[in-house]
């Protein structure tokens, strides 16, 4: 399909992992996508020489592309405005029309990555339901269902373990698949973040009560269900905020004051658990078996779960080697149980740190 307008111009992203996704936008939209893509990933004028299958793209677009292999899709949101987008499955196509906002920027940023994970996906990556952080080259992956406590650990490591910020909640584990190094790839998506949560930390850390107010993230000002019908959370002088807040990784990184690192080798598997009755915080080492199934039960069998229409784009996703990464993990990386209570992760945080990296 020939684009007619000479203000866009077609671009490479490439994922950490090497995996890579055209996007056609005007220079403009160019510069914000990757402020938002980096570290995790790279943009470069499109080169086509020795491409050696045609790239899935996405087509930042005025007005709706014509013809009729083209179809409208549509879904609707609670905490933000509808995604409207048009696709060509046949060529792998997505496209977002209408005019330059903040909003077309974040939508335009999704739908990269949706692509670039399920290029991941086929490639027959291990996708798990966690996050990861990096301490001295060594990675730590909290892994488990909401309100495990993910977030929560991921945080208080970054301010009381000297971690480095890698991935919240769309871990990406990848290797050889026989006795070589699994490593964790990050991908470029906001942190849905638990107020309270985020209070029980800024409480030691205050530069973090700042992204309550100031995080930049479209759908924090949308009026959704967030602000209208959800609980507020009052704190300090008779302020309030929503029970979550979305925050950028970027934004993360500076409050806490470390880095964000695009992959890291996996040294350990963390499944947290918040218990109303932990008085102290406890790290047990699992047995092969438990940790079997609770990485069972943590495993994402698509590469996600938003934009449907993508799935039957990538009908082969070498389950194969999804089960040699799964078995050279529980082979070669040790897993842990922590238990911790919400006011008291900087000792979890400590106890865990002492417990996986010593």
């Amino acid at each position: 399909m020939t684009i007619a307008s000479a203000a866009l111009r077609t671009y490479t992203v490439t994922s950490a992992g090497g995996r890579q996704v055209e996007v056609t936008c005007d220079e403009g939209t160019a510069t914000a996508l990757v402020a938002l893509l980096e570290p995790f990933g790279t943009m470069q004028p499109a080169d086509d020489r020795g491409t050696p299958r045609p790239r899935p793209r996405v087509l930042d677009l005025s007005t709706p592309p014509a013809g009729a292999d083209w179809q409208r899709v549509a879904y609707g949101s609670r905490y933000e405005p509808d995604r409207v987008l048009w696709v060509q499955p046949a060529e792998r196509t997505v496209a977002l029309c209408g005019g330059p906002s903040e909003w077309r920027t974040q939508q335009l940023l999704r739908c990269v990555r949706n692509l670039l994970r399920w290029e991941h996906f086929a490639d027959g990556e291990l996708f798990l339901h966690g996050g990861m952080v990096d301490i001295d080259g060594r990675g730590i992956a909290f892994v488990g269902r909401k309100r495990s406590g993910k977030t929560s650990s991921i945080i208080s490591a970054l301010l009381h373990g000297g971690a480095d910020f890698v991935s919240n909640d769309d871990l990406v584990v990848t290797g050889s698949g026989g006795r070589g190094e699994l490593r964790g790839l990050g991908f470029p998506r906001s942190i849905n973040v638990r107020t309270d949560s985020l209070l029980a930390l800024a409480a030691e850390r205050p530069e973090l009560y700042g992204l309550l107010k100031e995080a930049g993230h479209p759908a924090n000002a949308f009026p959704g269900t967030h602000h209208t019908t959800e609980p507020q959370i009052s704190y300090g002088s008779g302020m309030t905020a929503p029970s979550r807040t979305w925050v950028r990784c970027r934004e993360l990184a500076d409050a806490t004051g470390r880095r964000l690192v695009a992959s890291g080798r996996l040294h350990a598997v963390v499944f947290p658990a918040f218990l109303d009755t932990a008085a102290r915080p406890d790290v047990r080492r699992l047995s092969h078996e438990e940790a079997g199934r609770l990485l069972a039960e943590n495993t994402e069998e698509a590469a996600l779960k938003y934009d449907p229409f993508l799935a039957p784009w990538y009908p082969a996703t070498q389950a194969h080697r999804r089960a040699v990464i799964t078995k050279e993990l529980l082979r070669s990386v040790p897993c842990y149980r922590l238990t911790q209570h919400m006011r008291h992760l900087p000792a979890a945080t400590s106890a865990l740190v002492a417990a996986v990296l010593d």
